[in-house]
């Protein structure tokens, strides 16, 4: 197997590979203790017991992608956290057994993270969010799509201490409101990615502060912000001149 044969393989992506299981990857976990960046998306058949052996074996990981692996619980990231400390990169999206537990785990171990992805994770709070933008500073891509449960006081603390932040998605998040955004203007003045598609309480006014201030964005999306007008857009085709909407 490759496995047995490639032991100082540093990169592996599984991604859509639907046979793979818990007994593959732990054979991989045991051989090839150099692994720094694994994909395993949409792994329906992938449970902890692999990911924990990973965490164990492969302690220099700094991507690990686990989109879609609808089996994986808390007890997978804790351990990815506690033994992988030079993490830099976690896609978590549609983990969606995934609480604050592992984000508050992640926030006290892997303090070098530079990208979250936690886009349809419904159960992660303000709390753990909170806490990884102030021990996780040099956050640079954060994704919460349909995180439900994310206001206000997540953004603003993201915003006041993850300054660097490029890249930034809020899609369907109903509670994000002009507070959010604001601070974000104020604060990250580097972004270049923003999505606030499906967010009902962003007006005009934060999306003019946000063109004025963050003049180097290239991408934002504003559909279904049904309290955005004509003054945004010509705020915007004003500030931003390479902005694709």
């Amino acid at each position: 197997s490759i496995a047995e044969h490639c032991t100082g393989l540093q990169s592996l992506s599984l991604n859509n590979c639907g046979e793979i299981t818990d007994a593959g990857l732990i054979i991989i976990s045991e051989n090839c203790p150099n692994l720094t960046s694994l994909k395993v998306k949409n792994s329906d058949l992938i449970n902890d017991v692999s990911i924990i052996s990973i965490s164990s074996h492969c302690t220099r990981l700094q991507s690990l992608n686990l989109c879609g692996c609808h089996q994986i619980t808390d007890a997978s990231i804790i351990s990815i956290s506690i033994h992988c400390t030079g993490l830099q990169s976690l896609n978590l999206r549609d983990c969606r057994k995934i609480t604050d537990a592992s984000i508050r785990s992640m926030s006290s171990h892997c303090i070098l993270l530079q990208s979250l992805n936690l886009e349809r994770c419904y159960l992660p709070t303000d709390t753990s969010i909170i806490l990884i933008s102030t021990h996780c500073t040099g956050l640079l891509s954060l994704r919460l799509w349909r995180c439900t449960q994310i206001s206000d006081a997540s953004i603003i603390s993201i915003s006041t201490n993850c300054t660097r932040l490029q890249s930034l998605d809020l899609e369907r998040c109903h509670k994000i409101t002009d507070a959010s955004i604001r601070s974000i203007s104020t604060h990250c003045t580097g972004l270049q990615s923003l999505n606030l598609r499906n967010c009902p309480k962003i007006s005009d006014a934060s999306i003019i502060l946000i063109s004025t201030h963050c003049t180097g964005l290239l991408s934002i999306r504003l559909s279904s912000c049904t309290q955005i007008s004509d003054a945004s857009i010509i705020s915007i085709s004003i500030h931003l001149s390479l902005i694709h909407i």
